[in-house]
């Protein structure tokens, strides 16, 4: 086992690694090479998966012979792509920085000479897009690509940036364009040797450091794109979807909207509700969110990530209109462990926790979220919150049904009644059918209730009625819309429509 040692950025650019390959294949090293290759190894010397819980390590024989300008088209595609994805989840002000856009507006901002000083902070200049530089970097050099390639692709993933998604609304940044990819690739590459020489040590300890160092190594794999279950060390969407017992069962119940199913199932979802709100408030609210949950190998345990944002549209406080956008909301990490299960039941007890994500609310955004209060926990500001549960699951032939009781205990919560703790009771059932047609599709009714028993008021418990369907089996879209029909939001709120979709595995 050799140990790699960071060299000069001047040494880096004579990319030795493939200099040694070419000699050894007598043959010159090209940019792209003449044919598309069909095998898909990564190009890191060594990609070992080690999964948080132990677990015997994998090494496989790379290839290392360069990708075709094919694959580097299409990956430059993919690339982009993520970065438009991202920009459309992060980005607050969507309605001024993205959507407020033009064909002549564009058209003035990209044949326009740069502008210099952006006036952006310095850790956007200086420490977000050199991060993203190296990030777009790593990805082509994980899907194959040769330093020169990636290199050149960093450039590429830097002007679309600028022109191609930026552009729409401002001027492209020169200081941006330069930056991005000149500092960018050298820290790319040096992350990459050492993560190369971190995954080789033995300790699990180096192995986590090597897929922080390189992240790409959680999502390319032999060259094909997917993610790293951290629970069991496995790499999912590479490959067919199997369904075991486990997975059937958690299927079958189809996952409900707004409290965590008795079994875990490996997901990756995205939601989006929009909140239609009583005339004096106007306009709506807009939650959306991003979900992961990874199963154990043995499907008996799982732990879940929820990334809330929630935003309003044309809303009201009294007479002043509120500044349309989007803000973060406390970051969701939870554990869930199965205590019994049965052919045709299901208990399991977890936990989830609140992390004080929230980055700002300046504008008093999320005050007005927390109006519709079903989850005002997600997106009370600085607010911390612990949410022991237990949720339970019974089917018979198509019909399946669902409940859960949980508690909220919510730390630092002044900013929603003034009051430091607030206690909360969380109930929850749902009812679904399977029906027998194409699409899989499960119908079901789902109904919540929230008491806050710390609350002053005279509204304590809000109830909500949501009827929906659910398709699908590792493609999952699913549609419902919700009503309150009793408490403080049902005097504010008329109809909350729901849209999520979940890819399975």
């Amino acid at each position: 086992m050799r140990i790699r040692i960071l060299i000069p950025v001047l040494l880096m650019l004579l990319n030795p690694e493939y200099a040694e390959i070419a000699r050894a294949a007598e043959q010159p090293v090209y940019l792209f090479s003449a044919e598309e290759e069909a095998d898909t190894t990564p190009h890191n010397e060594e990609d070992v998966v080690i999964p948080v819980g132990g677990g015997a390590e994998s090494s496989e024989t790379p290839d290392l012979r360069p990708t075709g300008f094919k694959s580097f088209m299409y990956d430059t595609i993919i690339w982009y792509g993520v970065q438009w994805a991202g920009r459309l989840f992060y980005v607050r002000d969507k309605n001024q920085k993205i959507f407020d856009a033009s064909f002549s507006r564009w058209w003035d901002n990209i044949t326009s000479k740069p502008v210099w000083d952006d006036q952006d902070d310095f850790a956007v200049n200086w420490i977000l897009h050199p991060f993203f530089g190296m990030l777009s970097y790593q990805f082509y050099r994980a899907r194959g690509h040769s330093f020169w390639a990636s290199a050149a692709g960093s450039v590429i993933q830097s002007v679309l940036w600028e022109y191609a998604i930026e552009g729409t609304v401002i001027k492209p940044s020169g200081k941006d364009l330069v930056f991005h990819p000149l500092l960018g690739v050298p820290l790319g590459w040096s992350m990459e040797q050492l993560s190369n020489w971190l995954i080789e040590q033995d300790s699990e300890v180096a192995h986590v450091a090597a897929y922080i160092t390189n992240p790409m190594r959680l999502f390319v794999k032999n060259r094909s794109i997917g993610l790293l279950n951290p629970v069991s060390g496995t790499f999912e969407f590479q490959g067919p979807f199997t369904i075991s017992t486990s997975k059937e069962k958690a299927l079958e119940l189809g996952y409900p909207l707004f409290f965590k199913p008795p079994l875990p199932l490996g997901r990756v979802g995205f939601g989006l509700e929009v909140v239609n709100l009583k005339n004096g408030i106007g306009g709506e609210l807009i939650m959306y969110n991003l979900g992961l949950e990874f199963p154990s190998e043995s499907q008996r345990w799982g732990v879940y990530i929820d990334i809330p944002y929630g935003g309003v549209n044309n809303v009201y406080d009294g007479d002043v209109k509120v500044r349309d956008g989007y803000e973060l909301g406390n970051l969701a990490v939870g554990v869930k462990s199965v205590a019994y299960e049965s052919n045709d039941l299901a208990v399991t007890g977890g936990l989830q926790v609140l992390l004080p994500t929230a980055f700002t609310d300046s504008q008093d955004r999320l005050q007005q979220v927390i109006m519709y209060r079903r989850d005002f926990p997600l997106y009370l500001y600085r607010a911390v919150t612990a949410s022991p549960y237990i949720s339970a699951g019974a089917w018979k032939g198509a019909v399946s049904l669902q409940a859960s009781l949980g508690t909220d205990f919510i730390f630092n919560a002044k900013n929603f009644e003034g009051q430091d703790f607030e206690l909360r009771l969380n109930y929850h059932t749902a009812a679904g059918v399977n029906v027998p047609m194409p699409g899989s599709p499960i119908v079901y009714c789902e109904f919540d209730g929230y008491t806050i028993t710390t609350d002053d008021t005279t509204g304590k418990t809000d109830l909500f009625i949501t009827p929906g369907i659910r398709f699908g089996g590792k493609y999952s879209p699913g549609f419902a819309v919700q009503f309150p029909v009793e408490g403080p939001t049902s005097d504010i709120a008329t109809v909350d429509f729901v849209m999520d979709f979940q890819l399975r595995f």
